[in-house]
């Protein structure tokens, strides 16, 4: 039998916590906080079809593999680029969760002192 793994395959983010300033804040405060925080969750990267280096390296991986002679590097540098590109996109989108769960965090320390009452 193949080994299976046990571990999520899937980066699960931590829990946020509150700490103690951040219990201490004021709900005015803890407005200011999370309106301060608002812009970060945004990405401001370019969608895959959006970016036009994803559409140069596709470009430079299909010259090379239609080619007659084909040189290596070129596919190579492509397939790199499109990793590369990968990985940014994953660290953006666990960006955006990290705050995402401090603006949760403090929503919630704002539920408990009834600020919305």
């Amino acid at each position: 039998m193949p080994p299976v793994p046990l571990e999520p395959l899937y980066f699960e983010p931590p829990i946020v916590e509150a700490s103690v300033e951040s219990k201490q804040l004021s709900c005015v405060q803890l407005d200011n906080a999370i309106r301060t925080l608002h812009p970060y969750r945004y990405t401001y990267k370019d969608g895959f079809y959006d970016d036009g280096f994803n559409k140069i390296a596709v470009a430079t991986m299909t010259m090379d593999n239609l080619s007659v002679i084909t040189d290596l590097f070129e596919g190579l540098l492509g397939v790199a680029y499109l990793g590369y590109s990968a990985l940014v996109d994953l660290k953006e989108q666990r960006r955006i969760l990290g705050i995402e769960q401090q603006i949760s965090m403090l929503q919630t320390l704002k539920a408990e002192k009834h600020c919305f009452e």
